[in-house]
């Protein structure tokens, strides 16, 4: 997840081919606004809506209000392709993936370490992730749920909304949900919902919910195994070592003690000075230097005569 920068595609599929590269949904954002000078709430509020819809229905709607406040929205962004952008059209489960959030939150986490000289930087990552890995550690062993704090949270949102939905059951697996005037489709073998939002976050929502409890089944069975607080705890288990004082170690003498060449010559100030080639046009005679005929027949204003005797001549007066 990047914005549009060609080198960075260029330079992460030579090196990840298989994987998908997707622009973040801000800096599109930002560029739409930009490009057709319409800096308006709604189109921003739009846009978002419209990156963030489960279904090619949704999106389909919500562009059509797009093009009531500019028609040559919709070509721009066809050009780049919805796969890139809309939750819709992606090739693959982007969940909660939308920005490119995570590389400004650790360019904002180094933004004062990158002035200080390398060294210095290295430790203070290496400070930085021992920090962090002991944080998630303690928030996994405070937590009592099968899942993570996070989507625990979500699930429990997620049976909150159920409670005023109604099943109606066509076979073992496929049931009908309503919520109001809107009905929902659940397949259970398939973990699809018409919504859009389970088959995308991997994780139960209120049409599911209810489906699972009508069949008295358990929700955390249905959730995606990278949200169970097993894995979570598996990702941090390898701890970063601390680094004892530095007058306890060992350095080998070849690095303590290297071998300074001499420094070489001191460049003088200023911009270094150069010779330009100077053709014909730029020769300049003295009268006080001249001392062959031929230079003084050049200078006394023959030039176009000379110079044709010496082509003729297969010689070059001058350099002789």
């Amino acid at each position: 997840m990047s914005d549009r920068n060609e080198s960075i595609w260029k330079g992460t599929a030579t090196v990840y081919p298989k994987s998908e590269h997707y622009a973040c949904i801000w800096h599109l954002s930002v560029n739409v606004l930009k490009n057709f000078n319409i800096n308006t709430e709604d189109l921003k509020i739009l846009f978002f809506t419209l990156a963030k819809a489960y279904t090619k229905q949704q999106f389909k709607t919500i562009m059509g209000r797009i093009d009531q406040i500019d028609t040559r929205i919709r070509p721009y962004l066809f050009d780049i392709g919805y796969s890139k952008w809309s939750r819709a059209y992606s090739n693959c489960k982007r969940t909660w993936t939308m920005t490119s959030n995570i590389a400004e939150s650790l360019n904002n986490a180094n933004r004062l370490a990158r002035r200080l000289p390398v060294i210095s930087v290295l430790e203070f990552m290496r400070v930085t992730i021992q920090m962090w890995i002991h944080k998630h550690n303690e928030e996994a062993d405070k937590t009592t749920s099968n899942l993570t704090k996070k989507y625990d949270l979500y699930l429990q949102k997620s049976i909150a909304l159920s409670c005023n939905m109604r099943v109606i059951p066509s076979t073992v697996d496929l049931i009908t949900v309503f919520e109001g005037a809107k009905k929902y489709i659940v397949n259970l073998n398939t973990k699809m919902c018409s919504c859009g939002r389970f088959q995308h976050y991997e994780i139960p929502c209120g049409h599911v919910i209810v489906v699972l409890r009508y069949r008295k089944l358990h929700e955390a069975d249905f959730c995606s195994a990278f949200y169970s607080l097993k894995n979570f705890k598996d990702a941090y288990v390898i701890p970063v070592e601390p680094i004892p004082c530095e007058s306890t170690w060992d350095i080998p003498s070849y690095i303590s003690k290297p071998k300074m060449m001499s420094p070489g010559p001191k460049r003088s100030a200023g911009r270094p000075k150069y010779e330009r080639w100077k053709g014909f046009a730029d020769v300049k005679f003295k009268r006080s230097k001249i001392t062959c005929s031929r230079c003084r027949q050049i200078c006394n204003g023959n030039v176009e005569e000379s110079v044709r005797n010496g082509e003729d001549n297969g010689e070059d007066d001058l350099g002789r």
